[in-house]
């Protein structure tokens, strides 16, 4: 692969030699975890710009929701903005008030907990829109599921309040019926990873990267990252942490993977947990009004 088939993340981070090695990549994501209602992005762009960061916001919210100020001459750090370029935010420690801020906002999580209902119902629901089907089987407990493209020609239906859809399906996600809620959760965003970093192809040239030729073992770092910062930004239990976790210590150097496709599939995978997706035109067949 050249430089100019790279995203510029990648790019970056190849050229300087950023987040190569295992402590820094583990510092990385712990850092993204701690900022569950940034997006992943933004994050990063926080821990490159101020790594020690422990909270942030906008001068405005900072002055609105705490009673705090921003101290004069503080530099403010550069995120990006929904439909926009970029928005400036500060860092707690750039800030003063009278009040202490409250603790609770320095630690979003405490004891592992199960995966919120409404997440995974939104998941499942907007699964569709990607042309991806979510069947539950039994299973042995050693068999948690898998994704593949799939190979009947079928199309579901997609309905609201104003309109009913129907799209081809492309992909088949099949999750192991005995596990709980949490499990089968995990292992559902583990086969949205493989997917959404471009490991099954690419069915339309623009939804995502090709890199269906990825060794098993970047496939599997890969997907098991994406697992890993979902699940950790929810605070609930995941199983991609032995993985992960287990490779970072034990190995100087993470595999030559793409860290720009693991922050858009955990956005995207995101995306559809707050319902924010819509059915691709591309796999759209028929729609109908209703009255």
């Amino acid at each position: 692969m050249n430089n100019r088939s790279i995203p510029e993340l990648d790019k970056l981070f190849s050229e300087i030699g950023t987040y190569r090695k295992s402590s820094e990549l583990k510092e990385l994501f712990n850092f993204i975890k701690r900022f569950p209602r940034i997006a992943p992005y933004n994050a990063m762009l926080l821990h490159i710009q101020k790594p020690g960061s422990q909270y942030v916001a906008s001068a405005s919210d900072w002055q609105k929701r705490f009673k705090r100020s921003i101290n004069p001459g503080a530099r403010p750090l550069v995120i990006l903005r929904p439909f926009g370029p970029v928005a400036f935010v500060f860092e707690l420690g750039d800030t003063y008030g009278r009040d202490p801020f409250p603790k609770k906002l320095l630690e979003p999580f405490g004891v592992e907990g199960e995966v919120p209902s409404r997440h995974f119902s939104n998941l499942k629901m907007k699964l569709k829109c990607d042309g991806i089907s979510y069947t539950e089987v039994e299973h042995g407990t050693a068999s948690a599921g898998f994704i593949q493209v799939s190979k009947l020609k079928k199309e579901e239906k997609i309905s609201s309040s104003k309109k009913e859809i129907w799209v081809k399906t492309l992909y088949d996600i099949v999750v192991n019926r005995n596990h709980s809620d949490t499990t089968k959760f995990a292992t559902l965003v583990h086969e949205l990873g493989h997917l959404y970093c471009g490991h099954l192809g690419v069915p339309y040239e623009k939804w995502w990267e090709d890199r269906s030729q990825l060794d098993k073992n970047r496939r599997e770092f890969e997907a098991e990252s994406v697992c890993w910062l979902v699940c950790e930004r929810l605070g609930i239990k995941n199983p991609s942490a032995e993985y992960l976790n287990g490779y970072l210590d034990n190995n100087e150097e993470i595999p030559n993977v793409s860290i720009d496709a693991v922050l858009k599939s955990v956005n995207m995978i995101e995306a559809m947990m707050d319902g924010n997706k819509v059915p691709r035109k591309e796999i759209i067949t028929r729609e109908f009004d209703i009255k």
